[in-house]
């Protein structure tokens, strides 16, 4: 019985491959503490208002790192549109969404 291999899967049958899932740009996890950092000095130094600024960083987060960086973008420039930061903000956020990227 040493030599008995049952009817498992046959010496040159293929192996089970998933079907190949497009990958997209999205936040790079394993750095997300820095771009925190980053992204709120940004915030402080546009001088906005605190309330506005934790609720803008983590939509962003949370949109980079699920969804992904071109959605973050798109929801940087809605709240530059809306008044809740200036341009010059919304240009080194955007800087730093492409900086701290990965495909996933």
């Amino acid at each position: 019985m040493a030599g008995y291999r049952g009817k498992g899967r046959r010496r040159f049958e293929p192996k089970f491959r998933p079907k190949e899932v497009p990958r997209t740009v999205m936040l790079n996890i394993h750095r997300l503490g820095v771009f925190r950092y980053d992204i709120r000095e940004i915030m402080v130094d546009a001088k906005v208002d605190p309330a506005l600024s934790s609720a803008i960083v983590a939509n962003v987060m949370a949109k980079a790192s699920r969804v992904s960086i071109d959605d973050a973008k798109n929801y940087v420039r809605e709240v530059e549109q809306t008044g809740g930061i200036d341009s010059e903000a919304s240009e080194c956020i955007c800087i730093l969404l492409d900086r701290y990227s990965r495909y996933r």
